[in-house]
């Protein structure tokens, strides 16, 4: 359920708004019309076949996956891609029949040189001239500079070889006289039908970077990983070359660690300071802090309110929430250069960056230090930032820690987000503070577990008939208020979903009523409450009630711990992060007051490296409480670990379960009738019959307090006086015991 609950969220959240191309792409739908002037850098294809022994069990692999990139004086690049490819079974003959590469139509463009298809046979059959097309992303809260150079081969089929070449130029430069750039030493290919990406075995990489002498370069060191660096001299010319040999297939599998540890991703730059960049960054921004008379005024208004610094943050928050409207719009201007402040409110609609300029231009004029923040969200992992570089992909407001208030990270570009908008996809990740101070990236704080936790009131106080009713509150925060909150606000079903999806708790049960609370509000977590009705559970009066409950009826609604790989099949290394708190307080009412309770079967403890479990109960009023917590630990787990971490999750999913069983007694229903007639008639007789079944059943407390309002009815009742003086010793009141004792004989007790 968590992974549907994350696939339905990706596609509502939008937060990637700084269009990056990571891969060196290639722009012009034609391809090369003359092959004679196009020069392969890589040997014939019939000359890298001779050389290569196909592995039967691949599904594909690349025999050769080379790059060339010449840099300027200008620091301009042009760049020669070079891949050719074994396929060898159905799948990856649908993956590899159409190859997409995407660029930013802004700063470069691309030529697909030539993409051959040698047939089983022998034959070689060429693209046709009609089968390539530039395409735009299609998202309609996004106009942009992005595209893909799609094309599509003839003729793939089990036993082919495909050979393509692509060209790239640059044609302005991102960070003026500079030049970074990053490349995987593998080859990604998309699956069919945007099914995930695959990356099969190559048997040969290899990038070449030439550059004048007088350039120094910083690139990270891939040798842990089989790539190993040579640089040469010619000509005035540096050239730079990284090389690897067989390197294996990489298996995509859930939860694998963010970070590029075991990647073959190579990153190469000129600058050696972070400071270049936010240098940069804050030229590009600071023009665009500027206000009109509209906004003036607003701010102006604003303030007139807003009196504290956490009032004003707030107000500047509710502001852009209500009159700004996520969606990229940045046609011609390459995805890093905001627009005007005073025009994103005027338009009422901006991106990432354009919501951040508007946010920190409102609040430096209200007197709250505030700078731009570009981030590197998750779905582009963790990239090794000792290399500077753009590899950001959002843009947010940093509030450093100044008299009266904490450091505040704030993203405005979620809809209706609980405030300040941190999300989890901003957690633990690479951040550089857009200001000429700025030296280092930093990492954005991570929140505990107790943070994003999931938790359950449930209170059982219904008995009808046969029937039993609960009332249940789910309360959240942290990711899983951000999943259900977007989820709710997004799905066209929601009350039916919800229902549904509520529904999987107790899956013998109706979801009679159901309510979403605050899933607008900017200053309340979304939480759910409603009700369940359990129909024909019990047949009343006399009869027993059951209850059970299980900590996995929670785990498996908002956690996929069923899901995860089983040992043999996992590879990988898995990572839990963040770590999460699953909770519930159930109160399991008594039927009658007739009914006592007894636990046949109770929830395990547990305590290890991965998770905790503690589960208490206890009896309060005749009804009996349960409360359970689930920690989640935020862990990475290595593959040869993976076995033990799968078999204490199945030890938690397979723990017992809470069994509660309220039946008739005979005493208790006694002691209730004898109870009720006290009450009603108030004599001593009817409180004495009372507190002698009550110490003949060993509750000494509640017979003491019956005995007493006995004399306290009735202060010269000697039968009165002896059940007080009975009462007191069972309560080990010796002293009392025996004046009670002794008032009972003066009225005439015989003792």
């Amino acid at each position: 359920m968590k992974k549907i609950l994350a696939a339905i969220l990706a596609g509502l959240m939008a937060t990637l708004c700084l269009q990056v191309v990571a891969e060196p792409p290639p722009p012009n739908p034609a391809i090369t019309s003359s092959t004679k002037s196009v020069v392969r850098i890589a040997p014939p294809l019939a000359s890298l076949l001779k050389q290569f022994k196909r592995d039967p069990k691949a599904e594909a692999e690349i025999i050769e996956r080379k790059t060339e990139i010449t840099v300027d004086e200008n620091y301009f690049s042009h760049s020669v891609s070079y891949v050719a490819v074994y396929i060898n079974s159905d799948e990856a003959v649908r993956d590899y029949s159409q190859i997409s590469i995407s660029f930013n139509s802004f700063y470069e463009d691309i030529n697909l040189e030539f993409a051959n298809v040698r047939t089983p046979e022998g034959d070689m059959d060429s693209i046709k001239p009609d089968a390539t097309q530039i395409q735009s992303p299609s998202d309609e809260n996004f106009y942009q500079d992005r595209k893909d150079l799609l094309f599509s081969l003839p003729n793939v089929r089990k036993g082919s070889v495909i050979e393509f070449q692509y060209r790239y130029t640059d044609t302005k430069k991102i960070v003026p006289n500079q030049w970074f750039d990053s490349f995987s030493m593998n080859w990604w290919e998309g699956r069919a039908a945007g099914q995930g990406v695959r990356s099969d075995a190559v048997i040969n990489t290899e990038l070449n970077v030439t550059t004048p002498i007088s350039f120094k370069l910083y690139s990270n060191d891939l040798s842990s990983v089989g790539i190993h660096y040579s640089r040469q001299e010619k000509n005035n010319q540096q050239i730079l070359t990284w090389k690897g040999k067989n390197l294996p297939s990489i298996k995509l599998q859930d939860s694998m660690p963010r970070d590029e540890r075991r990647s073959t991703q190579l990153r190469v730059s000129t600058m050696e300071s972070w400071q270049d960049i936010a240098k940069w960054a804050n030229q590009l921004s600071t023009p665009h802090v500027v206000t009109d008379a509209n906004l003036d005024k607003l701010i102006a208004d604003i303030g007139k309110k807003a009196t504290t610094p956490d009032a004003k943050v707030k107000a500047v928050y509710q502001t852009l929430q209500e009159k700004v409207r996520y969606v990229f719009a940045h046609v011609g201007r390459g995805g890093y250069e905001p627009h005007n402040a005073f025009e994103v409110l005027t338009n009422g609609y901006g991106d990432c960056k354009d919501q951040t300029i508007l946010a920190v231009t409102m609040l430096r004029k209200l007197g709250v230090k505030a700078d731009p923040a570009l981030v590197v969200t998750r779905s582009r992992g963790i990239p090794d930032m000792k290399i500077t570089s753009v590899s950001f992909d959002h843009m947010i407001v940093h509030i450093p820690a100044q008299p009266g208030l904490e450091e505040i990270w704030m993203d405005t570009s979620g809809d209706k987000g609980l405030f300040p908008g941190f999300s989890i996809g901003l957690e633990g990740q690479p951040s550089l503070i857009v200001n000429d101070a700025t030296q280092n990236i930093v990492t954005i704080p991570a929140l505990g577990s107790d943070k994003h936790f999931a938790h359950m009131d449930l209170v059982f106080d219904k008995f009808e008939g046969k029937n039993t009713e609960g009332n249940f509150t789910i309360k959240l925060g942290g990711e899983f208020e951000q999943r259900l909150r977007g989820v709710w606000q997004y799905s066209r079903e929601r009350d039916k979903s919800f229902r549904e999806m509520i529904g999987h708790i107790y899956s013998t049960a109706d979801v009679t009523q159901l309510t979403a609370n605050n899933a607008d509000s900017l200053w309340q977590g979304f939480n759910i409450t409603g009700k369940y009705k359990f129909n024909n559970v019990w047949n009343g009066k006399t009869e027993p009630l059951t209850y059970g409950f299980n900590i996995t009826q929670l785990t498996n609604l908002f956690t996929d711990l069923r899901g995860i790989d089983k040992p043999k099949d996992r590879v990988q290394e898995y990572e839990v992060d963040p770590g999460f708190t699953i909770s519930s307080h159930i109160v399991f009412g008594r039927p009658t007051p007739n009914h006592s309770v007894n636990v046949t079967s109770q929830g395990q403890n547990f305590d290890n490296a991965y998770f905790s479990l503690e589960q208490n109960g206890r009896e309060d009023n005749g009804n009996y409480i349960v409360d359970i917590k689930l920690v989640i630990k935020s862990v990475r787990v290595s593959a040869e670990e993976y076995a033990r971490y799968y078999e204490q999750i199945h030890q938690l999913l397979e723990a017992s379960e809470w069994s509660i069983v309220y039946r008739y007694d005979k005493n208790t229903a006694e002691l209730s009738a004898l109870k009720e007639t006290a009450i009603k008639t108030g004599k001593a007789e009817s409180y004495v019959a009372l507190a002698k079944l009550q110490i003949k059943n060993g509750i000494y407390d509640k017979a003491l307090e019956n005995a007493k309002e006995a004399v306290k009815s009735e202060p010269k009742n000697a039968a009165a006086h002896y059940m007080l003086g009975l009462a007191q010793g069972y309560n080990n009141q010796l002293y009392e015991s025996e004046k009670s004792f002794a008032k009972a004989e003066e009225l005439g007790f015989s003792l």
